[in-house]
């Protein structure tokens, strides 16, 4: 069975179009729905870092809040003391 040139040019067209054929089909099965998870996926993993710096930024800020009341507090001790101390001085 010899095969001849447009023979030869027959197979390499139905072996192309069959290879396109099924390269298409996987982008379009595969690789498309794919792709858009992977950009929904991103889009989440991008909303995920906005919240992790919005809750940084909040807690540093009741860090602050919590370090100030603690400075208050200190102030408000001493002055007690100071307080109990000149009363016990005074009499």
């Amino acid at each position: 069975m010899q095969f001849n040139l447009e023979d030869w040019a027959s197979i390499i067209g139905i072996a192309g179009a069959t290879l396109g054929g099924v390269v298409g089909l996987v982008k379009v099965w595969i690789i498309n729905p794919l792709t858009g998870k992977i950009d929904e996926l991103n889009g989440n993993f991008s909303n995920l870092n906005n919240a992790l710096v919005r809750s940084q930024q909040d807690f540093k800020r009741l860090e602050d809040r919590v370090d100030g009341h603690d400075i208050k507090f200190t102030e408000h001790d001493e002055r007690i003391r100071t307080l109990f101390k000149r009363e016990k001085t005074s009499e």
